[in-house]
C-alpha cells in the first residue's frame, strides 16, 4: 500500500486556501480614491436605477465626474448623465453657478419608482431582482457568493472522501486476508 505523505501536506493548505478565498481575504481594491460622502452618494443614488432621484449641491456633481469608476467611464453612462444635470442646472442659472447651488434630478417630482418619478410595476421579475440583488454597487454579487459557497462545499467533499480512504486502506492493513481453502 502507497504511503500517502504529499497530499496530507497539501490537504491543510488547500483548505486554508479555500477558506481565505470564500472570506474574500485576498480581495482587495486595486487602489483606493478619497471620495467625499456626497458624490459617493449621489454616484451610489445613481447605481441604483441608473438615475439621480435626490437633490445635491454642485460641488457634489463635479466631485463625483472626478471619481467615475473606471467601468462606467467605459461601459455606462454615468458620466453623461451627470454631465446633462449639471449643463441644465448651469443653463437654468444662467451660467452663474456657485459649489452649493443645488442640482434637482431631471426627471420631475414623485416618487422615483419609475421613469419621470411616477410608480411602475415592473412584474415579478423586477421586484424579485430588486429584492435579492446587491443593494449597493459595493456589496458583493450573488452569484459570486454561490460560486464560493460551492466551490467551498467541493473542497469539503473532497476532503471527506480523502479521509474515508484513508480510514479504509488503515483499516484493510489492519485486517490480513481470511485463509482460504489448501488444496
Amino acid at each position: 500500500m502507497p504511503k500517502f505523505t504529499k497530499p496530507l501536506i497539501l490537504l491543510p493548505l488547500a483548505l486554508a486556501l479555500a477558506i481565505g478565498a470564500a472570506l474574500g481575504v485576498g480581495a482587495q481594491p486595486a487602489h483606493a480614491r478619497s471620495t467625499s460622502s456626497c458624490s459617493k452618494a449621489l454616484i451610489h443614488d445613481w447605481y441604483v436605477d441608473g438615475r439621480v432621484d435626490k437633490t445635491y449641491p454642485v460641488h457634489c456633481y463635479r466631485e463625483a465626474l472626478k471619481d467615475i469608476p473606471e467601468d462606467q467611464i467605459i461601459y455606462g453612462t454615468l458620466r453623461e448623465d451627470l454631465n446633462r444635470a449639471l449643463q441644465a442646472t448651469i443653463r437654468q442659472n444662467g451660467g452663474h453657478v456657485t459649489g452649493d447651488t443645488l442640482v434637482v434630478p431631471l426627471g420631475g417630482p414623485g416618487n422615483g419608482d419609475g421613469p419621470n418619478g411616477s410608480a411602475s410595476g415592473g412584474g415579478i421579475f423586477h421586484w424579485l431582482a430588486k429584492k435579492l440583488g446587491p443593494s449597493t454597487a459595493d456589496s458583493i454579487p450573488i452569484p459570486l457568493l454561490v460560486l464560493g459557497g460551492l466551490a467551498f462545499t467541493l473542497m469539503a467533499a473532497a476532503g471527506v472522501s480523502y479521509l474515508a480512504r484513508r480510514v479504509q486502506a488503515r483499516l484493510a492493513a489492519a485486517d490480513p486476508p481470511p485463509v482460504g481453502p489448501s488444496f
